[in-house]
């Protein structure tokens, strides 16, 4: 029996898209397992401090920039300035939950472009966004905070 606080164990949260197999966007998502996410962790998400709350601790760690949406369109319009140079390059981006029993996904960042307000709307408390291959983490927070940062070196 699988405890409904475990990894993954709550797939039905995630953005209805991502559970479409009819859909050209959702026949592209990869759920990951555990140790999937753990070793993208890695690379990423674990080089940054964390706080109590698991948000990362940007007191203790520097950034590039941090700006603020008001509003789901104004999400909508930063997702798309800020991933659409990954999409240009047809990378896919990986999808870190605050909540982990969502399970870690990566998609096309075209994709995620597109269902920006989708993956808003399931990502609370937070999310954490990673383009496979650079050296970018982006955070957003459901308060409208938006981190974006360079990976510190392992």
């Amino acid at each position: 029996m699988t405890n409904k606080n475990e990894y993954a164990s709550r797939p039905d949260l995630l953005p209805t898209f991502m559970e479409n197999s009819k859909d050209d966007d959702g026949r592209q998502v990869v759920k990951l397992t555990l140790a999937e996410s753990r070793e993208l962790e890695a690379l990423s998400l674990n080089r940054f401090p964390s706080t109590f709350s698991a948000a990362l601790d940007w007191e203790s760690a520097s950034y590039d920039d941090r700006i603020w949406w008001d509003d789901e369109e104004g999400w909508v319009r930063m997702a798309s300035d800020l991933l659409s140079p990954f999409a240009e390059r047809g990378a896919h981006v990986v999808i870190f939950w605050g909540n982990l029993v969502l399970p870690t996904v990566t998609i096309p960042a075209e994709s995620a472009i597109r269902h920006a307000r989708e993956i808003l709307d399931a990502g609370g408390p937070h999310f954490w966004i990673y383009p496979l291959g650079s050296p970018i983490l982006i955070e957003c927070l459901m308060d409208g905070e938006v981190t974006i940062a360079t990976i510190p070196a392992a």
